[in-house]
Order: C-alpha cells, then structure tokens, then sequence
C-alpha cells in the first residue's frame, strides 16, 4: 500500500489512490502479496456479482499448508448465509475448516479462552477500545462490546472475520492484513492493543510489537497465551523463551497463563511472577504500559445479569462429551472443571435460559465453570432469542458517507 487513507472507489471497494481493495460486508481485504486475489474479486465486483467476490476471498486461506475448500461447498454457504438459515457451525463445516471449525465452536469454554478474559479483566481500560490482532471468529470482541466499549478485530483470514461479522461480533470493525506487515490503523487510536494464543505465529515479533505499541495510548499492550519455547506445546508456532519474549515486549508484568485461568474460573485475581520463576510454564502473558483503574472482579469474566445463558453443548447427562481425542488432550485433561463438566437440571436451565444468573448462585457458579454459556444466536442451532440481534444477509451494502471501517492510517 502506498501510505495514503482508504476512500471507497465505488461500492465494495476502496482505494489508496493508487490500488483498489475489496470490502465486503464492511471488512477490507488488505492482504499484501495476495494481488492476484485481490485483482480477481475487485473485476467479480466490477462485473456485477459480488457473491463471487466474496467466495474468492472466503478461500483464502493462511497459507498453502491449509487444504482448499470446496467451491461448491463455500457458494452453498454464502446462500444459506444470506437466506438467514445458516449456524455458526454449519457455515464453518462449509468453509472446510475441520479441526479449526471444532476449535472455534468450543472456544468458550476452553482454557485459554479464560486466560484471556482474565488479562483483559484485569489490564485493560474498561470502556476503552479495544484493539486485537489475530481476533479469530471474535470470541473476544464479543465480550468486549457486550460490557466495555468499541472493538477492532483483525485476522490474516477474510473468513475468520466473516464469522466474526455474521455471529460473534456483528458490531466490531474488522480487517483483514497480515502482522509481518504495517498495521492500517493511526497512532494512537485505541485504549489497549491485545494478541491472545497468536503472538508466538508471528514471524517477525519486534514489528508486531513496535506495531502494537504504536497505536495504543500509553503503548499499552496484552500479550496472552503465547508459548514458551522451552515447553512442549501443542500447535507450538514459533514461540520464544521467558527470556526472549521479556526483550522483546520489555513487559511491566508477567504472568503464567494457567494463573489467569484459574483467576477467571474462580473470581480471584492473578499474581504477577518474575520471569526467572515462569522458566517451565507452558504459556505466558505479558502487560506493557500504564496500569489502568481497578475494576469489580467478574465484569468480564463472570456472568451478566440478564444474559441468556444456554448449556455447554459438550455436556450431557452423563458427563462431557468431547469432540475429538486430540481437542481432549490439548484443552481437558489438565483441568478439573471439564473434566467434572455435566449438564445442569431443568430448573438451572430454566433460570439460565431466564436471565437469572446474578439471581441464581447456582448458575452463576455453573456460568464461571463453563456448564452454561453465553453463546451467540445460531451458533449451534437457528434458534434465535428475543435478546440477541440475529446474523444479518450478506453481502451488505456500504455506507454512502464513507467507509465503516475508517482505516486513517496510511498503510
């Protein structure tokens, strides 16, 4: 990109002046070296039919490892989608994510979903704007614009973000660009940056931090669940010692990530540890910059009064059932709370499907142990509640005063 702001060029496409880059469904596709795709969907918009438009980038994927979905399968998706029948998991079947797709559908619960509920609980400004790098299918902007403030998401797949905009997090901004590269953001135009279970993938770290650092205020910035390379992990990436990741993010606090899982399941704060005495932990987290204003515990990490809370669809009534062996191993065997998982009685399922959970200690105890959670509309079933706004039709239309992304920065 040539450092100049993005302005629509015409609908669902934006330009720097000097190159055009597809948006659709309010997220630009700003993938450097990808022109070839990029060039592709912006002539399918041009011709008409952005349906196609948005398959083509729907198949992008991180990289040549990941095999290709089916384009037969990715077109009967985007119809179901716009039709309004599509669920969270069926779209993902369709995008021929696999194991990813088991990931994402049970990230509620897992470990290190809590971890980063915890770090952002505790060290992020409440009612700021939240910036997070390798956001996923939004699990935690969801959160985030529920009980804070504003949230901009960016992952290097379109299709991540587009679950993001259809299920977790319809109210985010989102991008599509790739760390190694410069982030399409101004200085200084949010509260905290945060890169949770991603930080150790990036290939070139000091970038992304210098990156993160740049558009927060106060250069405040999380780094959760990233991987130490001195332990075994699963699905390792490229992570760097204790020692490694203290020269690079030079952090003000540092954590073991199994602490902030604990503190998230049982309300209780996190202690800080030297980095000397984290040397075997599997996973760190890092705060760098100014220490923001205490909150009440739970306000991210428990539930919310009125929130509709549905069962763990991994519990039954005899005990939890895991999707995979492999899902069993990475996320399970370490901790008590699933593996003693069960499905709650009716009454507490009555209550929690009510609203009831700052009434009901029980299901507020059932809600920090993850038996009942606060999922999206359509996330497993096309049921869809009275309080939760539903998937909205895509491809959307962009707004006529400009783009709702707002990318200031030149890029």
């Amino acid at each position: 990109m040539n450092g100049r702001p993005l302005e629509w060029a015409e609908s669902f496409i934006l330009t720097d002046g000097d190159s055009l880059w597809p948006c659709i469904d309010g997220i630009p596709y700003l993938r450097v070296g990808h022109d070839e795709l990029r060039a592709e969907a912006t002539d399918a918009v041009r011709d008409g039919d952005v349906t196609h438009a948005l398959t083509l980038l729907l198949a992008d994927r991180k990289d040549a490892s990941i095999p290709a979905a089916d384009p037969a399968a990715l077109r009967e998706t985007v119809f179901t989608v716009t039709e309004g029948s599509a669920t969270a998991a069926s779209v993902m079947a369709g995008l021929g994510y696999g194991g990813l797709g088991t990931y994402f559908l049970h990230r509620w619960c897992q470990p290190t979903h809590l971890s980063g509920l915890a770090l952002l609980e505790g060290h992020a400004p409440r009612y700021g704007t939240l910036f997070e790098v390798g956001c996923g299918a939004g699990h935690f902007l969801r959160p985030w614009l529920g009980r804070s403030g504003p949230a901009i998401g960016s992952d290097l797949v379109f299709s991540h973000l587009w679950l993001a905009r259809l299920f977790a997090a319809p109210r985010a901004r989102l991008v599509c660009f790739d760390a190694a590269g410069p982030f399409p953001l101004a200085d200084d135009v949010v509260d905290v940056s945060f890169a949770h279970d991603s930080f150790h993938y990036f290939p070139d770290k000091p970038h992304a931090v210098a990156e993160l650092k740049r558009v927060a205020k106060d250069d405040r910035v999380l780094v959760g669940h990233a991987h130490n390379a001195d332990a075994e992990n699963f699905s390792p990436g490229d992570p760097l010692t204790v020692d490694g990741y203290v020269e690079t993010l030079a952090p003000r606090l540092c954590f073991n990530d199994a602490e902030l899982t604990k503190s998230a399941l049982y309300g209780i704060g996190a202690d800080p540890a030297d980095p000397e005495k984290l040397y075997e932990a599997a996973a760190l987290a890092f705060v760098h910059g100014a220490p923001v204003p205490a909150e009440p515990a739970g306000w991210l990490t428990g539930p919310r009064p009125g929130d509709v809370l549905r069962v763990n669809p991994l519990a039954t009534p005899d005990g939890p059932r895991w999707p995979s062996e492999a899902f069993e191993r990475e996320f399970v065997e370490d901790w008590l709370y699933l593996r003693d998982l069960t499905c709650p009685g009716a009454e507490t399922v009555a209550a929690a499907l009510a609203g009831e959970g700052d009434r009901d200690p029980l299901v507020e105890r059932l809600a920090m142990r993850r038996a009942l959670l606060d999922l999206p509309d359509r996330w497993l079933t096309s049921g869809v509640s009275t309080t939760r706004r539903s998937a909205r039709p895509v491809p959307a239309s962009p707004s006529a005063s400009g783009p709702r992304t707002g990318w200031n920065r030149p890029c």
